[in-house]
């Protein structure tokens, strides 16, 4: 048990778009993938190596760290489209805290972290989708937010493997919970607990994004809805199995998959 279990979540709006758009988006994408595991030259300052490589990022140049059509793909969809270079180096800066064991001491620490790492790729997309109001980015953020804490509420236990706790650690102090546990179960009382904490987080997150459906076409409404309401079904799956992450991965069944289209075209909040 334990790291083996890894959920296979889909990358919200990677495919959801039109012929002319799609290669951007999924430039974006893999611009954001690239940079999850950062390869700093042995015995490089890692503050002066980050600090160059946002630079370079945001003067559209190659990283030392990623492959250079990743990147050239990415300046590329960002140049077609009008996109701003900085919210690739934002994420650069993000990056750096991939290097070595990732722990956040509080969720003020967390937060951080996922409005430099999870926003600005979420504000891309958005724009690459015509979405620019003040409105309407405030709620991207919002469900930035969810589905990033969602992702690494499910994945936790990959996550520790690789020396990574998306999980404030004075929450784990709270509930009297250790990492080790975490990676290997068991789902004690304490670790339900800590992990409800968890899923709230990422379900009202998902609840303040809800309004960006309602101000979209029927297209763009129906791809997020998606994706919203299968975020929902995998965090009430969690539930129903007593937040126990270890015996199985958290995946839903065809009947619950069913049930998230329904919701999608007949609606339900």
């Amino acid at each position: 048990m334990g790291d083996e279990h890894k959920t296979d979540l889909p990358r919200p709006f990677y495919d959801d778009w039109s012929r002319r758009r799609r290669p951007a988006a999924q430039a974006l994408w893999h611009w954001h993938s690239a940079l999850k595991s950062p390869a700093v030259p042995k015995g490089e300052d890692v503050t002066a190596y980050f600090d160059e490589e946002r630079a370079r990022a945001e003067s559209g140049r190659p990283l030392r760290g990623m492959p250079e059509e990743t990147a050239s793909a990415a300046y590329e969809a960002c140049e077609t489209h009008g996109l701003t270079l900085d919210w690739l180096g934002t994420q650069v800066e993000a990056a750096r805290l991939f290097v070595g064991e990732t722990r956040f001491e509080d969720a003020d620490q967390l937060e951080t972290f996922v409005r430099l790492w999870a926003v600005p790729h979420a504000r891309l997309l958005a724009h690459l989708a015509g979405l620019t109001n003040s409105v309407q980015i405030g709620w991207v953020d919002e469900l930035a937010r969810g589905f990033f804490h969602l992702a690494h509420l499910l994945r936790l236990p990959a996550d520790l493997a690789r020396g990574r706790l998306f999980v404030p650690l004075d929450e784990l102090r709270q509930y009297e919970v250790s990492a080790k546990q975490l990676r290997t179960g068991p789902a004690t009382e304490g670790a339900r607990r800590l992990l409800w904490k968890q899923s709230v987080r990422a379900r009202d997150a998902l609840q303040r994004g809800r309004s960006l459906a309602d101000d979209l076409g029927l297209r763009k409404r129906y791809a997020l809805l998606r994706y919203w309401h299968g975020a929902l079904a995998l965090l009430n799956e969690l539930d129903r199995r007593d937040y126990d992450l270890w015996a199985a991965p958290i995946e839903l069944s065809r009947l619950r998959r069913l049930e998230v289209y329904l919701l999608m075209l007949f609606g339900r909040r």
